[in-house]
């Protein structure tokens, strides 16, 4: 069966490093009981603000010699926090430029199946 990573977008409250509300944690809590209940969920977590990660990048491989990694010496760690904009938050090629404060791993027969998890969620639409 087919998996599917759902994003969780922060905003600036979770890049504050302010918790959800009451009343969105006991929601939260049905939809994951919920989706777990139901044989879905394969795996999920809340993340910490950008201000506390670190962004790994590696260097491209050489396009003659595509089983040859490149220098470990390349690899580059930038610590956050990054700049997001809440005001236009999908960048180019719909690129999101919000940050990601949880996420879903589930399972589910399609992707029909997977928008229908994603919009049972109790922060669809916001």
């Amino acid at each position: 069966m087919p998996r599917y990573l759902l994003l969780l977008h922060g905003d600036k409250d979770s890049e504050d490093g302010k918790m959800p509300s009451k009343d969105i944690l006991e929601q939260m809590h049905a939809y994951n009981s919920e989706i777990v209940s139901a044989g879905a969920l394969l795996g999920g977590e809340g993340l910490h603000a950008t201000s506390k990660a670190a962004r790994v990048s590696f260097p491209p491989p050489d396009p003659t010699n595509l089983t040859k990694p490149g220098s470990k010496s390349d690899i580059t760690v930038t610590n956050g926090p990054w700049e997001y904009s809440m005001e236009n938050p999908e960048g180019r090629s719909g690129e999101s430029k919000r940050p990601v404060c949880g996420f879903w791993i589930i399972k589910a027969k399609d992707m029909d199946e997977a928008v229908w998890w994603v919009k049972k969620g109790p922060l669809a639409g916001t």
